[in-house]
């Protein structure tokens, strides 16, 4: 949280550096359904499919700029990935794409006929969480009278699920939580948002997720401002953040020899496997991005906040991004080629190797050799 200065002047430096190196991407949505329409998953294939029609024309007439990205192959396999949008198999029927340009701001990505009729996101690595939320907010209220929003004077807007009831807004954060992960913390991190009125998405607890990625959502959208919702998300981060920094000096400082087997085995890996799974990839990165930061490795060539270090290895990001290149520039054995799981494992393999160039801090040599 933020700390007092001498002169009696909150110094947000620290948190804003904690947040900086643990919240890798967040997701602001708000959800909108059409007054006197049924919820699309209650609703018939014909009518679902006009009344998609229907807001798109709308859409496209009242926003300009307006890109219908529904077949979009890359955005198909990768858009979840790189925008939270719903994944393939969940794009029902009437499911549309759409990017919409906003005379000012960023870009918005509207999924019509999604869970609700409309669902408007912008998605990144911003850490202004307010502000971003207020100018979303400005906009979609600016498409309520044409398009006619179903609202409720008590209960605000209506929405498919009940947790977005009020306001519609969902914030999700993702959090590289991999000292809390490796220290076991990751009940008492389900258990603090529980009581915080959010939610850490996890399968178990006891199990983290690839990568040490977990994200981190409101889970009630009534009884309070969009503002006031979005300052609490960014309290909890925060609050989360810290907590993730101490257990990273935790485990450089008090688990050197532990931390340094960790290290080698990644330099290990990176330089000398024929294949690297999603799941690997991600937990690579995962140490090595720790190590970076914390700094027990260096590498003049890496930047451990890059955009796209978790993402750039990612199924359905990988290949088209760089896998396609690498088939130009190496040749796989044809039973590898033509397989695509293979494939793609072979050239992340070959792709992560340039992360093996780091070296480890001769101060965790010493500590891990003592210890």
């Amino acid at each position: 949280m933020a700390r007092k200065r001498k002169d009696g002047e909150e110094d947000l430096d620290v948190a804003e550096t904690c947040l900086r190196f643990t919240c890798v991407k967040t997701q602001i949505s708000f959800v909108r359904n059409i007054a006197a329409a049924p919820f699309p998953s209650r609703m018939a294939e014909r009518p679902l499919k006009a009344l998609a029609k229907k807001l798109q024309e709308a859409l496209t007439r009242l926003v300009p700029g307006v890109k219908d990205c529904t077949d979009d192959a890359f955005l198909l396999d990768a858009g979840e990935a790189l925008h939270g949008l719903s994944p393939r198999k969940e794009r029902g029927q009437g499911y549309r794409l759409l990017r919409l340009v906003p005379r000012e701001g960023a870009e918005v990505w509207c999924e019509v006929m999604s869970a609700n009729h409309l669902t408007f996101s912008v998605s990144g690595d911003f850490l202004d969480f307010g502000a971003r939320t207020e100018a979303l907010r400005r906009f979609v209220d600016g498409l309520a009278e044409p398009l006619g929003f179903a609202y409720d004077a008590q209960l605000g807007y209506l929405t498919a699920q009940t947790s977005l009831l009020g306001t519609g807004l969902r914030i999700r954060s993702w959090m590289h939580l991999g000292g809390l992960a490796h220290f076991g913390y990751l009940r008492e991190l389900s258990n603090a948002c529980e009581v915080k009125g959010s939610y850490a998405e996890l399968e178990h607890p006891d199990t983290p997720p690839p990568g040490h990625l977990i994200i981190l959502f409101n889970r009630f959208s009534l009884g309070a401002r969009a503002e006031e919702i979005a300052e609490r998300h960014r309290e909890l981060l925060v609050r989360v953040a810290e907590q993730e920094a101490a257990a990273r000096m935790r485990l450089v400082r008090d688990e050197p020899f532990v931390f340094h087997d960790v290290l080698r085995r990644a330099k290990t890996t990176l330089r000398n496997a024929m294949m690297i799974g999603e799941g690997e990839a991600l937990d690579l990165l995962s140490d090595l991005r720790i190590a970076l930061l914390t700094g027990a490795a260096t590498a003049r060539s890496l930047d451990p906040l890059a955009p796209g270090w978790f993402e750039n290895v990612r199924d359905g990001v990988f290949f088209p991004r760089h896998g396609r290149a690498l088939t130009r520039r190496y040749d796989l054995p044809h039973d590898v080629s033509t397989f695509t799981p293979w494939r793609d494992d072979a050239l992340r393999a070959v792709w992560m190797g340039h992360l093996a160039s780091f070296t480890i801090s001769k101060e965790l040599v010493e500590r891990a050799a003592e210890q």
